[in-house]
């Protein structure tokens, strides 16, 4: 609930890039979850939306949580709509200190999800009472304003991504999980080409970003997230075909490991320690 002095207080984002173990022996994403969540106080809805066989995976992150110490762990299976409108997890909603969406697909998230219920009530925590917001692979993939649903590796062309409207909790910003496999910066860069104003977020498996939305994130995990800033000086986009290259110039790319942060507002990097952004 909001504060006794009727502050909002904008939730945070964990976003993480997927094949986060939950059996390694130096697991950090999800200890790192829940002690954003409260810990020991920590209530997490676990959201399946993303998958349409929620019943195993919703059970090994029980299994993992409440090995973490959770306080309470809700499974939301969402095989349909219609459980966005279920009273019992709207309840559960009001309780939670988190939701974190799992794998899958991203294009079932937002066609499961949005616009129920549970939508514009996590919408309304996450934005006035400071409600952790977290997700993994697709469940990350969504937390962007624009995600991509089809990508396709090799040649940077129109035709190797298909993108459509994500749940937004990242504004202008693009994110591609797993991006340790191959074939993953050609898709960001088709993506640049025809939206300038995007800024790419390709994070690695077992690594992810805590965000404080519209300021800055810093880095967690074993790999690194790499930004691409968008703000390109030449595009040809709108010149060639579907399946032709495309032409990009001066894209600019930070490679960030455990430890670093970036800045949303100045679109710069900031260096562990020091504590300040580079440049400065």
């Amino acid at each position: 609930m909001a504060g006794g002095n009727g502050r909002r207080r904008v939730g945070r984002l964990f976003i993480i890039g997927g094949a986060e173990d939950p059996d390694d022996d130096n697991l950090r994403i999800l200890p790192h979850l829940v002690k954003l969540a409260g810990g020991r106080r920590a209530r997490i809805i676990v959201c399946a939306a993303a998958t349409a066989e929620p019943v195993e995976s919703l059970r090994n992150y029980r299994k993992v949580f409440e090995t973490l110490g959770v306080k309470e762990v809700v499974d939301a299976a969402f095989e349909d709509r219609e459980e966005g409108h279920d009273p019992k997890l709207m309840a559960a909603l009001q309780r939670a200190t988190a939701v974190f969406m799992i794998g899958g697909d991203q294009l079932r998230i937002t066609s499961v999800l949005s616009g129920t219920d549970f939508d514009r009530g996590l919408r309304e925590r996450f934005g006035s009472e400071g409600l952790l917001v977290a997700g993994t692979s697709a469940g990350a993939a969504a937390m962007s304003s624009t995600m991509i649903i089809r990508g396709e590796g090799g040649a940077v062309r129109r035709d190797a991504v298909e993108l459509a409207p994500g749940l937004g909790y990242m504004r202008d910003v693009t994110i591609d999980t797993h991006f340790d496999r191959g074939g993953r910066i050609q898709r960001v860069m088709a993506i640049f080409a025809q939206n300038p104003a995007t800024m790419g977020l390709g994070i690695d498996g077992d690594t992810a970003i805590e965000v404080v939305p519209a300021k800055r994130f810093h880095v967690i995990g074993s790999g690194t997230v790499i930004v691409f800033d968008g703000r390109v000086t030449h595009s040809n986009a709108a010149l060639v075909a579907q399946d032709e290259p495309l032409a990009l110039t001066d894209v600019k790319v930070h490679v960030l490991p455990d430890g670093y942060g970036f800045n949303l507002k100045t679109k710069r990097p900031i260096i562990p320690k020091q504590g300040r952004e580079s440049g400065d």
